[in-house]
């Protein structure tokens, strides 16, 4: 039976568990993914975890498998524009075709499972879709992004023949609580028995967490080495680790610890260090610290992304007059990520996404006055670019990524890939 015809209708069934679909740990995607014949066993997995950097350490990882000879799915969220972004192989997004075809099997299989008393989520239907989308191109690898934290999330079904985790802040406070320990706790989750993981160098308060799920399952752990700077320009980076000389072309100097990230997990895959050192240099992975068109566009939706960008912006635009489109969710620290922000723009233009958790521009107008800075809300990406140019001033956009991936389409006058 075919229950859609178009993409866009069959997006709009996903997006409309939201509303329905129950979380019940990891059981709804297990039984989802065992009506489905369990696709997800059919090819090498990565699986990647962290609050800040896991997206660019999966693009660093799908790069470099691809220069090693492989064929390679890619699971990310969330997407910029289009929801297919968040399912490719070889760096191209699904089709709508077999997006369509692949949620009108899930439909089927959901019907059986509601029918049972089993309610798959949004997040559920999609990393189902993901796993048999590459087990319909034959991929050989797949690098899988968690989506919030790691030991409930439903992409830690799999079992990956590495584990990596990135940087850990405070972010999801209300799920994952309300310490970067309790944070950590929720991410080594996706460590697995006797399963390698790498993780990146951070805190000690931190990696006694993953230094201890590590012991407790038995699992070879990593921890990644400092990265020796050799060049760190304002559009890309050359540095050297573990003795070899690397680039990438992804802007801002925690780029090169993300790298040293997906280096280590690379290399406990058993990818040869040539090939990783073509993947790092031709990795792309748009809105974070992006030039476009003369615009520079960053996701920047917490307090840590903030920093990050503050500090990019400090190193090589300080002498700048900057204009800042920013947008954000109400369930991010609003306050404290535009208290960052607000250091270096001199004005700030607010919009807002079309999502229903997107703060209103009135208000975050009102929080960035009460700092001090000359604000004033626009709502509408478009106007807000073009009004910022006509100022004269570089132009930020910042705060969310659908903010930025709206801006970048807009900038770009296509699609994101």
């Amino acid at each position: 039976m075919q229950y859609f015809t178009s993409a866009e209708k069959a997006i709009e069934w996903i997006h409309g568990a939201r509303y329905k679909g129950q979380k019940n740990g990891l059981e709804n995607t297990r039984a989802l993914l065992e009506l489905l014949s369990n696709p997800e066993k059919g090819y090498k997995k990565i699986h990647v975890a962290g609050t800040n950097g896991k997206g660019s350490t999966c693009a660093y990882c799908a790069s470099a498998l691809r220069e090693a000879g492989y064929k390679v799915g890619l699971y990310t969220s969330p997407y910029l524009i289009r929801y297919n972004e968040r399912v490719q192989v070889d760096g191209k997004p699904i089709s709508d075709d077999d997006l369509t075809d692949i949620v009108n099997l899930l439909v089927e299989k959901t019907d059986i499972l509601t029918s049972e008393g089993v309610f798959p989520t949004t997040f559920e239907l999609g990393t189902a879709l993901a796993f048999e989308y590459f087990r319909r191109r034959g991929v050989v690898y797949a690098v899988v992004e968690v989506g919030l934290g790691g030991r409930f999330d439903s992409t830690n079904v799999i079992t990956p023949v590495v584990s990596a985790i990135a940087s850990i802040a405070l972010d999801h406070t209300k799920t994952l609580g309300d310490t970067v320990e309790q944070i950590a706790f929720e991410k080594a989750g996706i460590i697995k028995e006797g399963i390698p993981a790498v993780v990146m160098d951070q805190a000690e308060n931190v990696l006694s967490v993953f230094r201890e799920a590590a012991k407790d399952r038995r699992a070879p752990l990593t921890v990644t080495d400092a990265v020796e700077e050799l060049n760190v320009g304002a559009y890309g980076s050359g540095f050297r680790y573990n003795g070899i000389d690397f680039e990438t072309s992804l802007c801002g100097r925690y780029q090169m610890r993300n790298a040293a990230l997906a280096i280590e997990t690379l290399r406990a895959a058993g990818i040869a260090d040539p090939a990783i050192i073509k993947g790092i240099k031709n990795a792309k992975w748009p809105c974070r610290l992006e030039w476009v068109d003369g615009v520079l566009i960053d996701g920047a939706h917490n307090p840590d992304g903030a920093s990050a960008l503050a500090t990019y912006i400090g190193d090589f635009f300080a002498d700048k007059k900057i204009t800042l489109i920013t947008g954000m969710m109400k369930d991010k620290d609003i306050g404290k990520s535009a208290e960052i922000l607000s250091a270096f723009a001199d004005e700030v233009m607010t919009v807002a996404a079309d999502d229903p958790r997107a703060e209103s521009p009135e208000r975050l107008a009102e929080i960035y006055n009460g700092l001090g800075i000359h604000s004033f809300a626009i709502g509408d990406v478009g106007v807000a670019l073009r009004t910022a140019r006509e100022h004269g001033n570089m132009v930020v956009v910042a705060g969310s990524l659908y903010i930025a991936g709206e801006a970048r389409r807009l900038l770009r006058g296509e699609e994101c890939f």
